[in-house]
């Protein structure tokens, strides 16, 4: 349902400028348009209401707060957020005090997360250095001694392993054949190389070895000193601590974590509070002496936005309720407001830009059609229990996100119709419930009774897109769109008297309304394009295939029943019963998995393209109210 919107103007002295919006800020209802200085002229037709610039100190302030956000949103990268949090309430009078409070946390987790990747960066180094020392072991034992060699450590890139040919070539050319290579797999990107070689060859070595594919490996300070085998013990003691280390890093930081991240996210909160309310400042419009606020709220609210004004500045500003014209519907907000049941189908309006204000919310529409034709289009009560209970854990994993909430929501609702029309259709699993006596077609059978289907779906369409044009029709009439909304009701007597047309021909209706339904459909023709012009007949020709296309709902439901027919025969075949029913359950899952897919995308393209195209106008703006975060 759309709200009622109403205008809404705020005059009263700049000295409560500031006051007033955060007056309007608690009140959370006021949608703030800019003021528009040409709606404001005296008798001279001289522009008297002028923009109100934000004043320097206000700029200051707005700038400070950023710098305090941004620091914040650094610090919150930081933490790891606890499993259970809530942020904290924080007020603008007590956001400075919160912040500099913050300090002592944010220093300590700078120093954890230092400390810690101090740590990891080590721990990986002695990794790498161990399994590189180990590699020296060979060449030390095959040269008998290191005292007249010296020894390399190389890391080269996996995809440059072919440098390592060339390498050993230049070498060998330098040393004369005197020198050992060995290699040493590291990880998956790089390779390890231990060269020994001659001292004297030293500076002709390590001149080669600056190569841009090669880096040099040096032991860190603490073990340069060392011998390799000292080095060695030295690191694994090393290696054995490091976790410990690692692990008091994180308990620091899971401590700060739980102190500050609730506290952070309120402040972040009340810092966009502010800046927004710095921000309203530049909708204001002013005269000489006074400020004025324009805007929009919804009807009903308006006493709660006067009383709140009235508490807080008594008579000194005027808030005031205008009527809207019609050459304000074009700027209105659109306010959608539905009872809790129908609320989870507007997720479907997101496709789409807002109804136009005066126009008609969909959502109550999609909320009695799409679970009925997912049901039919489902139709077993077996998939609509499992769907059900999908729906239900999806809606509590999500109970904190707005979107998938409200579409798990919608699944568990249209499961309930799955397993009402399983129930009429005599499904469960396919035929399962009938091979196992314990249910039968009530309505009818579908797999068997597809004519019956597709005339069914066929006068599901019909009444759809006849609804529709309805809908439109009546909402012209509301706004006194006179010919428009004839021409919706020509459209629909020529949809009727086409049907009956039809209907006579095929003896579902007598044959004696086939001539009286002729000339109604050529008398209706004739006023459709005399409304409408040349568009009139080509709309009739959309109205047709707009209703020919609601027999996907009789496909997909055949569809859906073969192939759980199809489960339970070939899990019949088998001579197991354990394996037939692991066959037959897999297949199954996968009709599942497609129910709560092809359903629900043919659903919605039957409500966007076959019944919003008769009455939906789109083009409105999105309500949002000026509120604390």
């Amino acid at each position: 349902m759309i709200r009622e919107m109403r205008r809404i103007q705020i005059i009263g002295p700049k000295g409560q400028l500031d006051e007033c919006i955060k007056t309007l800020h608690a009140t959370s209802v006021v949608h703030i348009e800019a003021a528009r200085p040409d709606a404001w002229t005296d008798a001279g037709a001289d522009v008297f209401l002028k923009r109100l610039p934000i004043e320097k100190d206000k700029l200051i302030e707005k700038e400070s707060l950023e710098r305090a956000k941004e620091r914040l949103r650094n610090l919150i990268f930081l933490l790891n957020a606890p499993e259970h949090w809530k942020a904290e309430r924080v007020t603008a009078a007590e956001l400075r005090g919160r912040i500099d409070a913050l300090a002592s946390v944010e220093e300590r987790v700078k120093e954890a997360r230092a400390s810690m990747e101090g740590l990891l960066e080590e721990l990986s180094a002695i990794n790498k250095y161990e399994k590189l020392i180990l590699g020296f072991a060979p060449v030390v034992s095959t040269l008998g001694g290191l005292k007249n060699f010296e020894i390399a450590g190389l890391t080269i890139e996996r995809q440059r392993a072919g440098v390592l040919e060339l390498l050993a070539s230049e070498i060998n050319k330098i040393t004369e054949g005197g020198f050992e290579l060995r290699t040493v797999d590291i990880d998956e990107a790089a390779i390890g190389v231990v060269i020994a070689y001659p001292k004297r060859f030293d500076a002709k070595i390590r001149c080669l070895l600056s190569g841009k594919s090669i880096n040099e490996i040096r032991l860190p300070d603490a073990y340069a000193e060392l011998t390799l085998l000292n080095a060695l013990k030295l690191m694994r003691v090393r290696k054995a601590e490091l976790p410990g280390l690692i692990d008091g890093c994180e308990t620091a930081l899971e401590a700060a974590s739980n102190e500050g991240y609730g506290v952070i996210k309120g402040a972040l909160a009340a810092i966009d509070d502010a800046i927004d309310e710095i921000g309203a400042l530049d909708y204001a419009g002013q005269t000489r002496f006074t400020f004025v606020i324009e805007g929009w709220a919804p009807a009903t609210d308006i006493a709660v936005l006067k009383d709140g004004f009235r508490r807080t500045f008594g008579g000194t500003v005027l808030v005031r309720d205008i009527s809207i014209g019609k050459a304000d519907f074009n700027r209105v907000p659109v306010c959608i407001d539905n009872p809790g049941y129908i609320r989870p189908f507007e997720v479907f309006l997101g496709a789409l830009p807002p109804p136009k204000y005066g126009s008609v919310d969909p959502t109550p529409y999609v909320a009695l059609f799409f679970p009925i034709f997912f049901g039919i289009m489902v139709g077993d009560a077996g998939y609509g229990a499992v769907i059900l209970l999908i729906g239900l854990y999806l809606r509590r994993r999500f109970a904190h996100k707005e979107k998938p909430r409200a579409i798990a929501s919608v699944l568990a609702i249209s499961s309930v119709s799955a397993a009402f029309f399983g129930v009429l259709f005599g499904e469960f699993f396919g035929d399962l419930g009938m091979r196992l006596g314990v249910m039968r077609p009530i309505l009818i059978h579908r797999a068997e009774a597809l004519k019956t289907m597709m005339a069914i779906t066929l006068g599901i369409g019909a009444g759809h897109v006849m609804l529709g044009v309805i809908i439109g029709a009546a909402n012209h009439f509301r706004h006194h769109k006179i010919a428009h909304a004839c021409a919706k009701l020509s459209y629909l007597s020529a949809i009727v008297s086409f049907l009956t047309v039809v209907c006579g021909i095929m003896k579902v209706l007598p044959r004696g309304t086939i001539a009286p339904g002729a000339a109604a459909f050529v008398v209706s023709m004739i006023a459709l394009t005399a409304l409408e012009g040349a568009l009139g007949p080509i709309e009739m020709v959309k109205a047709v295939g707009n209703i020919l296309s609601y027999v996907r709902i009789m496909a997909v439901g055949t569809a859906s029943v073969v192939m759980a027919n199809v489960a339970n025969k070939i899990g019949g075949l088998s001579d197991s019963i354990i394996i037939g029913i692991i066959v037959a359950g897999a297949i199954h899952a996968l009709n599942i998995i497609l129910s709560m897919v092809s359903p629900v995308i043919q659903s919605m393209r039957l409500q966007y393209v076959e019944f919003f195209s008769k009455f939906f106008e789109a083009g409105g703006v999105k309500y949002e109210p000026f509120k604390k975060r």
